[in-house]
């Protein structure tokens, strides 16, 4: 896309590349929705698999315990209200928590910042899963919930401020293109000379 300024053309204004959806986000078609989709339905089935997971540990963990089946069920429908309250409390608190627009720059360094801290985190939690088991189903539809309020938003926070960064280039170019643009004569004598 050139980008002009009062008919002068300028350098053409390249969008910057975003994680997970490149340039894509520039002009909304097929290939950026079916990235969004498709790294939507990837997360939303990780956080599902670790709800069976958890799930099936938790009824394991009650039934060694030795509860009996029937205390169990009431054990059960408690979590059932308490996983569907985390759901709706997170998806809530995160649409309503303010967002930092990223530049494209910083959307990747804390894109490869998470990365690693993911890493981290997946080798030293296991010991947690035994403190945490009685939590674990509300924890998992908290996260749920998270991730909910951000992947059904219209714009990622990421795309707004890719945008911003894309006009902010554009009008420093016009800016630049103005700057060179010879100005018009004054007067009639500048105006005649300039003919000759």
């Amino acid at each position: 896309m050139k980008s002009t300024a009062d008919g002068v053309p300028g350098e053409q204004v390249e969008p910057a590349a975003i994680p997970r959806l490149g340039t894509t986000w520039f002009d909304r078609g097929a290939g950026y929705w079916l990235r969004r989709i498709a790294h939507g339905c990837f997360q939303l089935a990780l956080l599902l698999f670790a709800g069976l997971v958890v799930t099936a540990f938790y009824a394991g963990f009650w039934e060694a315990v030795g509860v009996p089946r029937s205390a169990r069920t009431a054990v059960y429908a408690v979590t059932a209200v308490a996983c569907l309250l985390s759901l709706v409390a997170g998806f809530v608190r995160t649409r309503r928590a303010p967002v930092e627009i990223p530049t494209p720059e910083q959307a990747w360094r804390e894109h490869r910042s998470r990365q690693r801290r993911n890493a981290a985190s997946a080798a030293g939690g296991r010991w947690t899963l035994l403190l945490l088991a009685p939590v674990l189903p509300a924890t998992v539809a908290w996260a749920i919930g998270t991730w909910a309020a951000p992947t059904l938003a219209r714009r990622t926070a990421a795309e707004i401020g890719a945008r911003e960064d894309y006009e902010r280039r554009v009008r420093e170019q016009e800016e630049r293109a103005e700057a060179v643009r010879p100005l018009p004569p004054r007067n009639r004598a500048e105006r005649r000379h300039g003919r000759r």
